[in-house]
């Protein structure tokens, strides 16, 4: 039953945003429509979470009666602006997209468009690895997943008191995602399902930009399905790195920055930015980048709208109040919490001098000296590192590809296409167009370790629009043709350098070998099939499963590593944190008041020797690339 309202629910979410795309841009394409849909669903599903979240009424129950009334108001709004008859209109002009761009494709002998069917079949594929694969990814079973299983076992979006400072501080807006595909039917099939949808939106993106741009229709579609062939988006599309989210949220929202400020496009613009900054903190730097340029556009907006300032004064402070909405509480808990909005991080504050409280220097991870930005290519050598990335280094296809760039087609065409149209910026008529792709390029590659494709994936979207500007510019004859073709074989040797690399190294990306296996599995045994070495043997996940039951307690401490092997998965236990690193007797006064059924423990610490001596645990097994050990507690 769960799962049927899953799908009820999600499908009235889906429809009331496709209503407010075509009411706010029903003169515009089938893209523009499909870009605002996936702005307007996820937000839509995020106010929500965060209505029922804040005073911890995250509650199957709660949710499946508050989410369609929220999404009948604005359904309604747009049905009375459109009619029936051209909302009518508009679905069936929509849904007859497909044929029009195979005839397109057809009448200009467009080879790139092939790369849209390999496309489709790629995101197909990545949503049947979701369904039989557990979550198996590194930073995803280290602090992502969990994020979406403490939410909806806490039923709360209340602080997290853990050892693991990302899932304490951690913008949420893809676990919550993912969140709301798992709480209906109480399973955590699709809990890496939530970047699916944003690896859409990324396409979208590039294809209507591309198109704007002077591609023509059916050579802008092979554009934005190029998108999901590179390397660092398809390998991670299926897990909730998030990176894939960000690359395509931040390409949205500077798409809307574009054209003359309208309010339709200002209200996507922060939708994106706020989506953005509700996912990962470099939003919340970006969005401070484009903070000018969009405080100017607004002020234009406003310098025009005489007779009607006041009202659009309150639009403008509406769509400013979207944005926090969707993208501000975490930043906002972390504040209160900890006196550091980006907590974890030891955060010095330009200007003022003042160091805000964390765990953590970015240096620890990102290459810049102690105290210092690793923002603007502040680690030394960073420019250096993200050529070798892009043209020198042999690339490892994990899912958060870091080395490599994106492959053949970005460092050997897409790059030059970008190269002429900075040149092009000598003529000033060129600005209005090339500006913003490349200014897209510029804050993409403005973030810390830009060597790193994974956070720097609008780079490929400005070098993909940069593609079609080139491109359209063509004239009929064989150039036009041949760089279409080599287009299509530089993409797809940089796809199959990405996917052979899962099959031939088995050995490295260990998932790969157990496709067989997890696509036979019942639901038990695919939740607790072991298809990587850092997750728990599948014997001793098997017995999880088994053995645990509704309401049992099973408590860890500052010794975990891979997190979300501690939840069952169909949510029933509860999973607490127990420090260790304190005297043994408050230890066990907290393991006493808990009652659990397994604990994970330090090995070798004075808390396990004694758990076995003074409370009779039994010991279970010692997780994989972990200090800690599990033990079974007498009833």
């Amino acid at each position: 039953m769960g799962w049927i309202i899953w799908i009820i629910e999600t499908l009235m979410c889906l429809g009331a945003s496709w209503l407010v795309a075509a009411a706010l841009y029903p003169e515009r394409g089938v893209l523009h429509r499909l870009i605002a849909t996936l702005l307007v669903a996820p937000s839509l599903i995020l106010v929500v979470m965060q209505a029922l979240g804040l005073p911890g009424l995250l509650r199957p129950v709660w949710l499946g009666l508050l989410a369609p009334v929220v999404f009948a108001v604005p359904a309604w709004v747009a049905w009375r602006r459109l009619g029936r008859e051209r909302a009518l209109a508009l679905l069936r002009s929509d849904a007859g997209a497909p044929a029009r761009l195979a005839r397109d494709a057809w009448r200009e002998r467009e080879p790139a468009v092939l790369m849209v069917v390999a496309a489709a079949g790629v995101l197909l594929f990545a949503a049947l690895l979701v369904w039989i694969y557990k979550s198996w990814t590194w930073d995803p079973t280290w602090y992502h997943v969990p994020i979406t299983a403490y939410a909806i076992q806490m039923g709360s979006l209340d602080w997290i008191e853990t050892s693991v400072p990302w899932t304490q501080s951690h913008p949420k807006n893809v676990e919550l995602l993912a969140a709301w595909n798992c709480i209906f039917p109480l399973d955590n099939r699709l809990d890496d399902s939530s970047q699916l949808p944003f690896a859409v939106l990324g396409a979208a993106v590039t294809a209507a930009w591309a198109r704007a741009a002077g591609a023509r229709k059916a050579f802008a579609a092979g554009v934005g399905a190029a998108w999901v062939l590179l390397p660092p988006m398809f390998l991670q599309v299926w897990s909730t790195h998030v990176d894939v989210a960000c690359g395509a949220l931040l390409s949205a929202a500077v798409f809307f920055l574009r054209e003359r400020p309208t309010a339709r496009d200002r209200w996507m613009c922060l939708l994106a930015l706020g989506l953005y900054a509700g996912t990962k903190m470099t939003g919340a730097f970006h969005l401070l980048m484009l903070g000018p340029w969009i405080a100017v556009r607004c002020a234009l907006e406003l310098w025009h709208a005489r007779g009607e300032r006041a009202r659009r004064v309150g639009d403008v402070v509406l769509s400013v109040l979207a944005l926090m909405v969707v993208g501000s509480f975490k930043y906002f808990q972390n504040l209160w919490k900890t006196g550091n909005p980006l907590w974890a991080f030891r955060v010095k504050v330009p200007l003022l001098g003042k160091e805000l409280p964390g765990q953590f220097d970015p240096s620890d991870f990102y290459g810049s000296r102690p105290g210092e930005s690793p923002l603007f290519f502040g680690a030394p050598g960073a420019f250096m590192k993200l050529l070798r990335s892009w043209y020198a280094e042999v690339p490892t296809f994990w899912p958060d590809v870091r080395t490599g760039g994106f492959g053949p087609v970005f460092a050997y065409l897409l790059v030059p296409c970008l190269i002429l149209l900075m040149l092009e910026l000598l003529s000033p008529r060129s600005w209005k167009r090339n500006l913003p792709i490349l200014a897209l390029a510029v804050v993409s590659l403005a973030v810390q370790a830009a060597w790193w494709p994974r956070f720097v994936m609008g780079v490929a979207t400005a070098g993909l629009v940069a593609l079609g500007v080139v491109h359209g510019r063509l004239l009929r004859g064989p150039l036009r043709p041949g760089l279409s073709l080599a287009f299509l074989v530089l993409t797809g040797i940089t796809f199959w350098q990405g996917a052979r690399a899962q099959v031939r190294q088995v050995d490295v990306f260990m998932y790969a070998k157990h496709f067989g296996e997890a696509l036979r599995a019942s639901p038990l045994q695919r939740s607790a099939l072991q298809v990587v070495d850092w997750l728990w043997p599948t014997e001793w996940n098997l017995l999880k499963e088994r053995e645990l039951q509704a309401g049992d307690v099973v408590v860890y401490d500052q010794s975990v590593d891979f997190l979300s092997e501690f939840f069952t998965r169909d949510y029933r236990t509860r999973v607490e944190y127990v420090p260790s690193d304190v005297d043994v007797r408050d230890y066990l006064a907290r393991i006493d008041a808990l009652k659990p059924r397994w604990v994970g423990v330090r090995g070798g610490s004075a808390a396990e020797r004694a758990l076995k001596e003074q409370r009779g645990a039994q010991f279970l097994f010692q997780a994989p690339r972990s200090s800690i050990v599990l033990y079974r507690m007498p009833r």
